[in-house]
């Protein structure tokens, strides 16, 4: 009786622990940290107090945890992590109050950034190895998808509206700090405030924090730390996840996850060494290797948002060639797709082994990568030859770092990325046209940029003419068949976005008509924002209230996919087989 007494007691302050304190600990951490770094900027006394408390409750709370739990294995190497977390965390805490209260002192400040750092990081830790507990119920992979990128766009709209965000005597309004979270979560790069004449560099992190979020998306994220921190993925979270990243091998599943982060992180890296290294030697290091750091990170997810008041035009860039081909790189490299770049490293290491004598088996291309290579191509170089004859034989357009150069930026930034290095109003019609075709097209599936895709379009217009030849041997490709099924499905989505694209244009017209905007800047400024791309032509900070929340809206559909949202949003059809005769329609 006292032993299962004593083991009731044992897991009822346990679930306590995991219920009450945890959260509270966290959220007295966050209070602490967020007012500290977006009110008030050093130590106040409350913080002092509060932050103490906080450390030392939480380093006797996870002692004691460990104590109690009887677990072995995964579960106490779990808790180890927690408790040297809190015996540092006590350590600091100790000092804290030994030491004499400063607060505007630099390393007395660290201490207790140290300290809220050390709480959330733990909170967080707690929080994923509970989230199968979430992610086993039967929730739609769209509805997790769009929950998580709504909920980090009212976090970061909250983190926006923190005064120190925003430069001295300016004030940010809760639709504008929406919009911009909205943008930099969708990787859209559209702002309504010009980033660096308008955010402090507090704000400019909490949007680089947001674009790293919202590039690699907030589930991929935490199921990756799942994999790292704790004993990985259970079976349902590889379903929902492999639909999420577009990968239909279970098996490969913490595989492909752990590219897909770590590929991401090192490109970003490689990128801010060689732009870092690009930059006028004469500017401050430090200023230098934040703005290569926001850029890189900006370009690899597709943003477009820069921390130069003209983006890549600004003055302190003109004709550096260097950040313009490194943007390319990147802005590219993160619209491939994961899938993509994983199968073409699979593809050269088995070459290589091949070559050594290491290996005898032979890696093919997949088709989806095939396609997307070939695609991209055929966009990047065709679109850049097409920019170079209407916007310098057939119009004076402006140049930077060369004719050439510009246009083939032009067409890589069109591909939903929203660099630009000339002024975009002084850019020709015809230019303009093509612009909006290739942000429509956008970029390939499993990446960071948006658009109807590149995979969705080949399939779609080859499956098109096929059916306008009535092949009977179907669609090929590379010597494999491509279902119909396919091919009609690529068509529906191209017709989907067609349909919501006029919708939403007649709603933009009504929201502008007493504003006396062309109708061709608008159409551009909407397929900017659902495409994801970000370029404009100087008119996002004019438009009215209902124009931008138009704009917000197409922005998220845009980022989620718009048949996502339709077939999470949309009952599914569970009526049996109805048996009825079939009968033709005439169609032409």
């Amino acid at each position: 009786m006292d032993v299962a007494s004593k083991s009731g007691d044992n897991a009822t302050g346990l679930k306590i622990c995991h219920l009450v304190l945890h959260p509270l600990l966290m959220l007295s951490a966050a209070l602490c940290l967020l007012s500290l770094v977006g009110w008030t900027g050093v130590i106040t006394g409350w913080q002092h107090w509060l932050t103490l408390v906080t450390g030392l409750v939480f380093a006797f709370e996870r002692t004691w945890l460990m104590w109690r739990e009887k677990s072995r294995g995964k579960e106490r190497r779990r808790l180890m992590l927690h408790e040297i977390i809190a015996v540092l965390v006590f350590i600091v805490s100790a000092s804290l109050i030994i030491r004499k209260f400063s607060g505007g002192d630099y390393l007395w400040t660290s201490w207790h950034v140290f300290i809220q750092v050390g709480v959330i990081f733990s909170g967080i830790a707690s929080i994923i190895h509970h989230q199968t507990r979430l992610t086993a119920r039967a929730f739609h992979p769209g509805m997790v998808l769009i929950g998580s990128f709504f909920a980090i766009i009212v976090i970061g709209t909250l983190l926006l509206k923190m005064p120190r965000c925003v430069l001295p005597g300016e004030s940010c309004s809760w639709l504008d700090a929406a919009f911009t979270s909205t943008s930099a979560v969708c990787v859209t790069g559209l702002s309504v405030q010009n980033t660096a004449l308008f955010f402090s560099q507090t704000g400019q992190v909490v949007i680089l924090i947001l674009i790293q979020i919202g590039g690699l998306g907030i589930m991929t994220l935490t199921f990756f730390a799942a994999v790292v921190l704790f004993e990985g993925l259970s079976l349902h979270d590889r379903l929902l996840l492999g639909r999420m990243i577009s990968e239909n091998r279970l098996s490969r599943i913490g595989k492909t996850l752990t590219f897909i982060v770590l590929f991401t992180f090192i490109f970003e890296a490689i990128g801010a060494v060689v732009l870092y290294a690009g930059m006028d030697a004469s500017m401050p290091w430090r200023e230098r290797a934040f703005h290569s750091a926001f850029h890189a990170v900006s370009a690899f997810c597709n943003a477009g948002f820069s921390t130069f008041p003209d983006n890549l035009a600004s003055s302190e860039l003109r004709s550096n060639m260097t950040w313009q081909v490194m943007i390319m790189i990147l802005i590219v490299c993160g619209g491939l797709g994961s899938m993509v770049v994983e199968d073409i490293c699979d593809w050269g290491m088995s070459h290589y082994r091949r070559f050594t004598g290491k290996e005898q088996i032979r890696h093919r291309l997949r088709i989806h990568t095939r396609i997307v290579l070939v695609a991209t191509c055929v966009l990047v170089f065709g679109g850049g030859l097409v920019i170079l004859a209407t916007e310098f034989a057939f119009w004076n357009g402006p140049e930077n770092g060369g004719k050439f150069l510009t246009a083939m930026f032009h067409s890589v930034t069109a591909r939903t990325a929203g660099f630009n290095t000339v002024s975009m109003s002084a850019i020709g019609p015809m230019t303009i046209n093509v612009l909006m075709i290739l942000m429509i097209i956008g970029g390939s599936p499993g990446g960071t940029a948006g658009g109807i895709r590149t995979t969705v379009v080949a399939l779609g217009l080859g499956h098109l003419w096929s059916q306008l030849r009535m092949s009977k041997r179907g669609l090929i490709a590379f010597n494999r068949t491509i279902p119909a099924e396919s091919g009609g499905r690529a068509l529906g989505l191209i017709l989907l976005a067609g349909i919501w694209l006029i919708g939403n244009f007649m709603l933009f017209q009504y929201f502008e008509s007493d504003s006396g905007i062309s109708d061709s800047r608008l159409l551009f400024e909407l397929i900017s924002a659902f495409a994801t791309v970000g370029l404009s032509i100087d008119l996002t900070s004019l438009l009215s209230d209902g124009g931008k929340t138009l704009l917000i809206v197409n922005m998220f559909v845009g980022r989620i996919g718009l048949l996502t949202v339709m077939v999470t949003m949309i009952p599914r059809d569970t009526r049996p087989f109805s048996g009825k005769p079939h009968e033709d329609i005439l169609l032409n």
